[in-house]
């Protein structure tokens, strides 16, 4: 695919706001986005030949604030030995420290657990269980890796690369195993920035705590973690959880549901992110697939997510000035395929970026103004 590369779409608005980011690998999956002090932008992800498979690596991209793209992908973490055995790294989820060095946060699966799966359906093999393999529509055996076995870590990027690797099991409050780190780091304190401290979001992949939300609270160090007891589940599972903050203090969750042809989970914090309410269900779709929130400068909510109960297709984006209550909506993705893991994020300059998997072949990233978004058609949120 061409690095770089403008889509056109079908509304003129976004015809010149979308770009395709430079791909090193035949497949790509899972964004997320950090804005340094300075106004840098560092995406990371994880690419290989498909998810889960033994040759993936985590990746990652820059984009300075004088350039308009995003610099050549390069691999920040391949499989690395831990404990005896080797181990392949996923979704990665990038934090600044009070100092302005870069840490990293992510999960890894060892070789010693991958098993040779069917996938002779044609269909996502167990996208809903432990032995999610792909996205990829493919028949025949796949050799991949077993979700419940994985583990958390995280490193500091250093130069380009992963230095002081560390396994973090068991500490602040994590699980040992089962623990998939996948939304947006988000600051604890906007005013403090990087010195307040980060919320990490994650969810946890194995039994007895199955697809229950959770957050790993980090000082400013990007070391040091606080423990919490928060922790969110209705049946069938609440996972990848997302999180905003309203200019009032109020934090505000949402969730992807934990089966197919279900709507998005929602809880509510006014205490700081100690406590959530519990789980409810809105009355926005999900088809089993990763969702992502913001609050904007002006203290308006945005959504990013599936607008369907099977398909990660379309792609829609909803703003609301009532707290989730309705959404203005357009869709940036229509197409036949999937466009999924959305990130949402508003930059110092005002300027909204959404970033997605763009048919597992790459991260797409699309410009956009709230005004744009208001004039959207009107969904019910609650």
């Amino acid at each position: 695919m061409p690095n770089n590369k403008i889509v056109l779409m079908e509304d003129k608005y976004l015809e010149s706001r979308k770009q395709l980011l430079p791909t090193i690998r035949p497949r790509s999956h899972s964004v997320n986005l950090l804005e340094y002090t300075s106004g840098r932008l560092l995406a990371t992800w994880f690419a290989g030949s498909r998810e889960g498979a033994e040759d993936q690596v985590a990746v990652a991209s820059t984009l300075e604030p004088s350039k308009k793209e995003w610099s050549a992908p390069t691999v920040i973490l391949s499989q690395f030995d831990y404990n005896g055995d080797r181990w392949v790294p996923e979704q990665t989820c990038p934090v600044e420290t009070s100092e302005g060095t870069t840490m990293i946060y992510t999960w890894a699966n060892p070789l010693s657990s991958f098993k040779l799966y069917d996938r002779n359906d044609g269909k996502v093999s167990g996208e809903a269980s432990a032995t999610s393999i792909s996205s990829t529509i493919t028949y025949g055996k796949a050799w991949g890796r077993d979700l419940p076995e994985c583990r958390p870590f995280r490193f500091r990027l250093k130069n380009g690369r992963a230095v002081d690797l560390e396994c973090i099991s068991g500490r602040y409050g994590l699980p040992e195993r089962g623990i998939v780190f996948q939304g947006q780091p988000v600051l604890r304190d906007v005013k403090l920035g990087p010195a307040g401290g980060w919320l990490i979001p994650y969810h946890t992949e194995r039994e007895p705590l199955w697809m229950h939300s959770r957050f790993l609270s980090i000082e400013g160090d990007g070391i040091t973690g606080i423990a919490n007891d928060v922790d969110l589940f209705e049946d069938p599972g609440c996972l990848e959880p997302a999180l905003a903050q309203f200019p009032d203090g109020r934090w505000l969750c949402y969730m992807r549901y934990g089966g197919s042809g279900g709507f998005i989970w929602r809880s509510e914090s006014s205490d700081g992110g100690r406590t959530f309410s519990q789980p409810v269900l809105t009355n926005l779709r999900n088809p089993h697939s990763g969702v992502d929130v913001a609050v904007g400068k002006s203290g308006r909510l945005l959504i990013l997510y599936n607008d369907s109960h099977q398909l990660r297709t379309p792609l829609t984006l909803g703003i609301s000035e009532d707290a989730g209550i309705t959404f203005s909506t357009r869709d940036i993705e229509t197409g036949v395929g999937e466009f999924s893991y959305p990130k949402l994020h508003q930059t110092n300059d005002g300027r909204w970026r959404a970033m997605y998997t763009y048919q597992r072949a790459c991260i797409a990233e699309v410009c956009f103004e709230e005004e744009w978004l208001l004039a959207g058609r009107k969904v019910i949120g609650l």
